[in-house]
């Protein structure tokens, strides 16, 4: 360090030229970094689920679908003009490129469904709707065969009310695929809504993917109606589209991530610009950190974009973390070169420099190691984009560290020395031996607070135990639409498909036996009707759907829709013959998602009406406990999968995997100031304070039933790494000036000369990270809340417990 250090005093526009060319090259990657916001990238690769998923969809075909709901609250959905548009827009969805139209169950709707028909003058599969009803007889008719099959259309495709439909489309795979026909299906229903005739152009046409920038729009009129969270159509009919569904959920939480970006680095840079002028009152010191900050992401996002490395939506905190925590250094630096040049204005630039980075230089190594050390710690966890978030926060601390010794050195080396008027009149003003009323106040506590160290710690630990009793009381939650306000278009949509219709979030039940047409023996569709049954009686479940239903409703149509029919045949060769006619019906794809070409693997799709873990957690829980009392044995596999399931095990995954980082965090934290610091005592007290503090932030969560959830877990990892700094800047000031005085006179030195830079630099952060108040995704401002909360804390618990603690030895 000390060779790089001279280096940089000695050559400082060498250094300068080298650090900007650095930055100009990692800039001009920046053309290609990329989104991904596909939610099956949050389950690491290879992850059994995962891989169970995709066997599943290879066996029956099923896929996340995009969901329009049209819903007319005036006229019902039976009226000639509701009806027209379903056909229309069924047709209109089904041609687009990035929708899977194989069979007709791909784009299911009143359009395309069938049922089955069993009289003395048909028999078989007929379309429900083979062209929209145009007379109130027609309609009728619709109505009628709608409530005949309820069991399998209502709650599925229809309201209970019957003002309601959706239509759903699978997508095929890809970024492009949902983006694009996410904005497509957006102009179709802008053409719906009767509005421009550009707008129907520009949004049909879907306008122009870019892999760097996502999705153009194709007009900004077209963007700002299609951003619209409802379309109304025409007033005289009353209908309003929805949209929803997991692939409208990605392209949301991708342009929300956009618009964050947008909106948030602006406001952080106007923010920190405006906190370093309030602290240095200079014009470099606030240019020389803003450009570090600045250097920095543009360097990290450069190196993501050079190693393609793609963005997720954690990703839009990256730069705000990084402004945050690297703005430390920098603002360590200007704080003791300000004071030295006060003390000596007459001196070199570069022996004033040279002495602060000796001065500085362990202490700002260890700050960003453990500050590193904390991040790293993501790695534990088992999600590729909270790896990437980890690893990548690691290389921007260590852009952020190594652009300050050497970029802002460099800087400080070829201006002449110069401190603000405000900052020289202040000291020449000064009439107490502090210089400050910050740090008379930080004097004065920490003066009463060593006047009976022992009563103080005793205090301080039973406030410790108190608060942090509440952490029994923590209880795991986490969901997927909590990333959405309640105002937005998402949660809208799937609030009504909640209400009206059997639930947006999936379940699928699989049942394996090790026999072909295992599924004819009526024994074992009873016990998959009850385990249905169970579970359609369990909280949040809307229905059930499986081979059982199918059995059931063709069974109640082959004897004249007498509702006394409506159960399983009660042989197997009445069942068989029932799996027959279906097979030769016209639309024998219909049983595709529910039972294999063998009758050996059947599909039980579970609809519920939540996506929070902790209902989830409940639901699967027992039906684990019934499908083991009663399915489950000999020849009989049941699994889980969908995306239910999926929610549910990452939950569990990220909230075990961060436990288990915050503990390792300040072990290694503990391991590398021990090590650097050559004292296990100091290794300790290191992480005392931060220990302290995510006790008391936790024990306050318990008791306010605040839930453990993503938010939260990475809130605790955040505030490790960088609430450790200033327990780490005070143990080496504090060290230095042991080595001379006694403890008191050291505690009360190391509170003069550092104490006020520590409160500022926690001030600044805290700044910093308040920005993700402004984010439009909640989670990111409630992780915004608990990391100020953290920081706040961090500071304080550091400059009243460190103060306490007597090292008596230097060894």
């Amino acid at each position: 360090m000390r060779k790089l250090y001279g280096i940089v005093t000695q050559y400082p526009k060498l250094i300068l030229i080298i650090t900007v060319a650095m930055i100009v090259f990692l800039a001009m990657q920046l053309s290609s970094l990329r989104w991904e916001t596909d939610a099956r990238v949050y389950m690491p690769k290879g992850h059994p689920a995962i891989k169970y998923d995709e066997r599943v969809e290879h066996l029956f075909g099923v896929k996340d679908a995009v969901v329009i709901v049209i819903e007319n609250n005036h006229k019902s959905i039976y009226n000639a003009e509701t009806l027209a548009r379903v056909a229309r827009i069924t047709e209109k969805v089904g041609a687009l490129p990035g929708v899977v139209a194989l069979r007709t169950i791909d784009v299911a709707s009143l359009a395309t469904a069938t049922v089955f028909v069993g009289t003395d003058e048909a028999m078989g599969a007929q379309r429900l709707m083979p062209y929209a009803p145009k007379t109130e007889t027609e309609m009728a008719a619709l109505k009628q065969s709608v409530q005949q099959h309820a069991d399998l259309l209502v709650g599925n495709l229809v309201s209970t009310d019957g003002n309601a439909t959706m239509i759903r489309a699978k997508l095929k795979e890809g970024a492009v695929n949902r983006y694009q026909t996410y904005w497509q299906i957006k102009g179709i229903l802008a053409a719906e809504n009767g509005g421009e005739g550009e707008w129907q152009g520009n949004w049909q046409q879907g306008g122009n993917w870019s892999s760097a920038g996502g999705w153009k729009a194709a007009g900004d009129k077209a963007a700002d109606a299609a951003a619209k969270p409802v379309f109304v159509t025409a007033k005289d009919n009353g209908d309003v589209f929805y949209l929803a569904g997991r692939p409208v959920i990605e392209v949301t939480s991708g342009l929300h991530a956009m618009d964050d970006m947008k909106r948030m680095i602006p406001l952080l840079l106007v923010l920190m610009a405006f906190a370093l002028f309030l602290v240095f009152r200079t014009g470099p010191g606030v240019a020389i950190p803003m450009l570090v900050m600045a250097g920095a992401v543009i360097s990290t996002l450069g190196l993501m974009a050079f190693l393609n490395v793609p963005l997720y939506t954690i990703s839009t905190m990256l730069p705000v973390i990084l402004v945050a925590v690297g703005i430390g250094d920098s603002v360590h630096l200007l704080s003791e070169y300000y004071n030295k040049v006060l003390d000596n204005p007459h001196r070199k630039a570069g022996e004033i420099v040279a002495e602060v980075l000796g001065e500085l230089g362990s202490p700002l190594v260890m700050t960003s190691a453990t500050t590193a050390i904390g991040f790293l710690t993501f790695l534990f966890a088992d999600m590729p984009p909270f790896k990437m978030f980890g690893l990548f926060t690691v290389v921007g601390i260590v852009f952020s560290w190594l652009l300050t010794v050497t970029f802002a050195a460099a800087l400080l080396s070829v201006m002449p020395p110069k401190v603000s008027g405000y900052l020289s009149k202040r000291r020449s003003m000064r009439v107490h031996a502090e210089q400050d009323v910050l740090t008379r106040w930080l004097v004065t506590l920490g003066r009463g607070l060593m006047s009976n160290p022992r009563r103080s710690l005793l205090l301080i630990g039973v406030v410790t135990l108190v608060v942090g009793a509440g952490a029994s009381r923590l209880q795991v939650n986490s969901s997927w639409m909590s990333d959405f306000k309640k105002g937005s278009e998402v949660s809208q949509s799937t609030q009504l498909l909640n209400q009206r219709f059997d639930g947006t979030i999936f379940l699928n039940v699989v049942i394996e036996t090790d026999r072909r047409d295992a599924f004819k023996d009526p024994v074992l569709l009873a016990k998959m009707e009850a385990l249905q049954n169970y579970a359609e009686s369990l909280p949040d479940v809307g229905d059930t759907l499986s081979v059982v239903d199918f059995l059931k409703s063709m069974n109640k149509s082959l004897h004249a829709e007498d509702n006394s029919f409506n159960v399983l045949p009660k042989s197997g060769a009445e069942i068989a013959e029932a799996l027959y006619l279906f097979s030769v019906s016209g639309q024998p794809e219909l049983l595709d998602e529910v039972v294999d070409f063998g009758y050996q693997r059947a599909n039980i799709s579970i609809s519920i009406k939540t996506d929070e873990t902790a209902r989830l957690k409940a639901i699967i829980d027992k039906l684990r406990a019934f499908i083991d009392a009663n399915l489950a044995g000999p020849g009989v596999d049941v699994n889980f999968a969908g995306s239910a399931n999926n929610s549910y095990i990452w939950a569990d995954l990220l909230i075990d995997s961060q436990g288990s980082s915050i503990i390792f965090s300040k072990v290694g934290i503990f391991v590398l100031a021990a090590f650097l610091f050559g004292s296990l005592y100091y290794g300790v007290m290191t992480i005392v304070p931060v220990t302290i503090t995510t006790i008391l932030v936790a024990g306050a969560a318990g008791w306010l039933r605040v839930p453990l959830d993503v938010s939260t877990a990475l809130a605790a990892g955040v505030a490790i790494g960088v609430g450790v700094d200033y327990a780490v800047h005070y143990l080496f000031r504090y060290r230095r000036e042991r080595q001379s005085v006694d403890h008191q006179d050291a505690a009360l030195n190391t509170l003069r000369s550092i104490g006020r830079t520590i409160v500022f630099n926690a001030v600044v952060v805290t700044v910093g990270f308040a920005v993700l108040f402004m984010s439009e995704f909640p989670p990111h401002v409630k992780l915004g809340v608990f990391v100020v909360i953290y920081m706040i804390l961090s500071c304080i618990v550091a400059l009243m417990v460190l103060p306490l603690f007597d090292k008596r030895t230097q060894t």
